[in-house]
């Protein structure tokens, strides 16, 4: 069975050299030595054919120990990883001979590489970095299209503070005090804003604009489009009890109507602590994601109003974590062909399992290296997946998808090596290595696989 997909993808491949980790072993490598010839043979087709991908600069086995027990007919053993790049495109050839279950309900496939030496340790540098260095591709396949980051359902807010004095100005009366009283702290005093004289009584107006993007350390502008609601809020009191006392969240162009019931509402007008709390929905955000709102008060005297704090709380979309096998399912890449099939293949004609080509055009790579080592890790479900996991990941980091840390990438040279005596062009070299494998306290040799290694 083929299915296919243009959407446009593309990520590299490798080959063997044995090394076991966890849930993946990995086989000894050795590049070819060209990387300009074109891809000539592949045929986008979802069915990895080997004499299709020999100009690949690499094939990487690795060994998956997967769920076989849970996920039926799963199994364990070797998965084949191929990479190979002409002037044009990154191709990445996946054959998942462990992968034996044909549909693809809840099923997706990921690949996030390095492609200029980029180094980092957190997932804010890892983002810093997004198209300059580093890129990431997701399709979901059970939906045909780029893995999309949310969800389309919202199941709670996080409450901020003002981080600024610049997120507010005094419009009619005085201000004593800074940001920093409007947290929760207790211990401090209150946020005052005091009366002046307006027309025939006295007025308090402080405007706020609170932009959303300022509470997200990355992706900032994709986590601020993503916003439901915002939840304005306060706990105070005022030092005498007054006629008017209100709040007033603007419209998104910029303009408000305090007269609007729909936008304003009374808070407390007392003299002792209330808590006040209204929703409003993302229709009020400006087009630059800012929620703007007015404390207005009127009494016919004099009067302080008290804020022990004021919060707002940001409802956006759920983040599609697919139950946590993802933390930052974020794709780069949203110019791709992707094909996938469910077969045999050279590497495995006992079973059918699922096989994966893609292809990227290198002008979704920004600042593409060809000469620096590409790093790479795949990850994916389907419903192969590792015990107790729902997913799988080929990556330095133990039964791990962890992009954000550069150590966890395999690298893989992409302008070539000098082949060994008697490895003339047109050879296959193969290697065998003996690894240990230690699994539940059995430790095991296992002879690790091969390592092709072609020239042009």
């Amino acid at each position: 069975m083929i299915n296919k997909k243009i959407v446009n993808l593309a990520i590299p491949i490798i080959f063997l050299n044995l090394i076991f980790i966890g849930g993946v072993s990995y086989g000894a490598s050795l590049p070819r030595t060209s990387g300009t010839t074109p891809m000539t043979y592949i045929v986008m087709d979802g069915v990895i054919d080997e004499d299709e991908w020999s100009y690949a600069d690499w094939k990487v086995g690795f060994y998956l120990d997967i769920d076989d027990v849970g996920n039926p007919p799963d199994t364990d053993g070797m998965n084949y990883m191929y990479l190979g790049e002409d002037a044009d495109d990154l191709y990445i050839g996946l054959d998942l001979c462990s992968d034996q279950t044909g549909g693809t309900t809840g099923e997706w496939i990921g690949a996030w590489l390095i492609t200029n030496n980029r180094t980092f340790t957190d997932v804010a540098t890892w983002a810093s970095y997004v198209d300059n260095g580093t890129e990431s591709f997701l399709h979901d396949v059970e939906n045909d299209k780029v893995y999309p980051y949310f969800l389309n359902t919202s199941g709670g807010g996080v409450g901020y503070f003002p981080k600024s004095d610049n997120q507010y100005t005094a419009i009619h009366g005085s201000i004593e005090g800074n940001y920093t009283l409007l947290d929760q702290s207790g211990l401090q005093p209150t946020f005052n804003m005091t009366s002046v004289p307006y027309n025939s009584d006295h007025r308090v107006q402080v405007d706020f604009s609170i932009d959303m993007k300022d509470y997200y350390t990355y992706f900032k502008e994709l986590h601020a489009n993503a916003t439901v609601k915002v939840r304005i809020s306060t706990y105070g009191k005022v030092n005498t009890t007054i006629t008017d006392n209100e709040i007033t969240v603007w419209y998104s162009n910029g303009t408000m109507d305090v007269n609007d019931p729909s936008q304003t509402y009374s808070i407390n007008t007392g003299t002792s602590l209330v808590y006040d709390s209204e929703d409003f929905n993302a229709g009020n955000l400006t087009s630059d994601n800012k929620i703007q709102f007015s404390f207005i008060a009127n009494h016919s005297s004099p009067f302080k109003i008290q804020l022990e704090y004021l919060t707002f709380a940001i409802f956006p979309l759920d983040i599609n974590t697919k139950g946590g096998a993802l933390s930052n399912p974020y794709s780069s890449i949203n110019n791709y062909q992707i094909e996938w099939g469910f077969g045999p293949s050279f590497n495995s004609n006992a079973s059918d399992h699922r096989m994966y080509e893609i292809k990227i055009p290198k002008s979704e790579l920004e600042h593409y290296d060809s000469d620096a080592d590409l790093g790479i890790i795949i990850g994916g479900y389907g419903t192969m997946s590792f015990a107790n996991k729902n997913y799988w990941a080929f990556s330095q980091k133990n039964n791990s998808i962890r992009e954000e840390k550069s150590d966890n990438y395999w690298y893989f040279n992409m302008s070539g090596l000098i082949l060994p005596p008697g490895a003339g062009s047109g050879n296959i070299l193969l290697i065998i290595i003996p690894v240990v494998i230690t699994v539940i306290g059995i430790v095991a040799v296992a002879s690790i696989i091969l390592i092709k290694k072609r020239q042009k």
